[in-house]
């Protein structure tokens, strides 16, 4: 996907770990893609429904030990596929994500462009807008799972 085109009414918001995504930035995969892998199937399945066959935004924010995270988006890539079969992703994963993959039943976003962001790019995760919502998640929002969003920009 070589053009800067993005579906412009959705986008992904998601969680990964940041010594994954440091992993991915320091592992040579097929054409710089990397998957990350997740459970959540029929939410890819409808944002692939939704997104007209366009790349997507993905707005990152890194989740530490114990859950934690600082509550901003720092990274950003563009979403182009689900990858469901675990062999076919395995060039794609993260050195360190391919080490210590056990779970089973679990499918990969394949992204493209990771990079971080930089400090005037960052977003609160509480500014993010569901994409079936009018109001932004607020301050209580503690997101635990890829969803769904409007594009924020």
């Amino acid at each position: 996907m070589g053009d800067d085109k993005t579906a412009a009414h959705i986008a992904l918001l998601a969680p990964v770990p940041l010594d994954i995504l440091v992993s991915a930035l320091e592992t040579y995969t097929p054409a710089g893609q990397i998957a990350f892998g997740t459970r959540d199937w029929e939410l890819f399945d409808k944002l692939d429904k939704s997104r007209m066959k366009m790349p997507v935004d993905v707005y990152i924010y890194a989740s530490h030990a114990g859950g934690s995270f600082e509550g901003k988006a720092t990274w950003h890539a563009k979403y182009v596929r689900l990858e469901p079969d675990r062999h076919e992703a395995k060039p794609y994963r993260p050195m360190l994500a391919a080490q210590t993959d056990v779970w089973e039943g679990e499918v990969y976003w394949i992204v493209e462009r990771l990079r971080r962001t930089e400090a005037s790019e960052h977003i609160s995760v509480t500014d993010f807008i569901s994409f079936e919502d009018t109001k932004p998640y607020g301050k209580s929002f503690p997101p635990h799972r890829p969803l769904l969003v409007k594009h924020p920009l």
